[in-house]
């Protein structure tokens, strides 16, 4: 998708227009200079000025964030970072492999991912060396570095958006599902899924076994392991709740942890436990917006309130 086709784009200048702020846009739209009555700000991709530059580089980097956020005995997702061998002047200690298999070796299934990545992008399920080496050798063709982290058991993920301390929005992320009907095979329903909704990328395994099962009536079964919303997922507003209470209070330690003032918290639930997955800095609405008129105006009216914030 073209830059001047992004949704972002199209609400940011909608916002422009009703506060009668003018935008001007650069390099394809991928920036977009707002000014009003002397006030000038930029929105650099889906970073805003609100956080510093410090905070954007921290929330980018997947190990980073986790170092910060265990410091600060904040329960997050274990993320081990490696640096492709080319960089290996800079940091102390030899190469990647051996420490890769002691945490293969240690967890049994690795989550191996660009630590820079966004939106599900390049992010491989291991659970043997010869997989490792292949996800390795395939994210270090374009990454200078990676990420790896223990597959866990979530059985869910949510996502606080905050701004200056305040929870904006508050919504879980269901992953695409079939579900049995006692007659129909699985390939069957995952064949009529994909036909209901192309867009959805799945990760089906297409075994033999798996093609002729029969699912029970009213079972259900996940077709990826990723709750990226751009793939597939789609969003369930939590709304005032104990557990709502429970995810902000959470997210809010960790936005303070990394000075950020315009963010969204992934967290993640295991076994009963929540945990933090990833802070973003690049707050990315767009498969949000798209999912009904409702969600559209909602991240209309976050994107407004983070301006309004810049004194505009």
């Amino acid at each position: 998708m073209k830059n001047s086709q992004r949704l972002m784009v199209k609400i940011i200048k909608e916002i422009c227009v009703e506060e009668n702020i003018h935008c001007e846009s650069f390099s394809f739209d991928w920036i977009l200079r707002l000014s009003k009555n002397g006030k000038v700000a930029h929105i650099y991709g889906y970073q805003f000025e609100n956080n510093s530059a410090s905070t954007q580089l921290i929330c980018t980097d997947k190990s980073a964030t986790f170092d910060v956020l265990n410091s600060n005995g904040i329960p997050a997702v274990e993320h081990r970072f490696f640096i492709c061998p080319e960089d290996f002047q800079y940091i102390d200690g030899g190469g990647n492999w051996q420490g890769m298999l002691e945490l293969l070796e240690r967890y049994h299934r690795l989550v191996v991912k660009p630590n820079e990545g966004t939106g599900g992008k390049e992010v491989f399920l291991v659970s043997s060396a010869a997989e490792l080496e292949t996800a390795v050798s395939r994210i270090f063709l374009r990454n200078r570095s990676i990420a790896i982290s223990p597959l866990l058991q979530i059985t869910s993920e949510y996502r606080i958006v905050l701004l200056n301390g305040q929870d904006k929005l508050v919504y879980s992320k269901k992953i695409p599902c079939i579900t049995g009907d006692g007659i129909t095979s699985v390939r069957k329903l995952v064949q009529n899924y994909l036909q209901a909704n192309p867009d959805v990328v799945i990760e089906y395994d297409p075994s033999e076994e798996n093609n002729h099962k029969i699912l029970p009536l009213n079972e259900k079964m996940a077709l990826t392991w990723k709750h990226n919303l751009g793939q597939g997922s789609f969003p369930e507003i939590i709304g005032p709740s104990p557990l709502r209470d429970e995810l902000v209070q959470l997210a809010k330690k960790a936005a303070t942890a990394v000075n950020g003032n315009f963010v969204s918290v992934d967290v993640v639930e295991q076994q009963g436990s929540l945990m933090v997955l990833e802070i973003n800095s690049g707050i990315m609405m767009e498969a949000f917006a798209q999912h009904d008129r409702s969600h559209y105006q909602l991240t209309k009216e976050i994107y407004r309130d983070a301006i309004h914030s810049l004194d505009f």
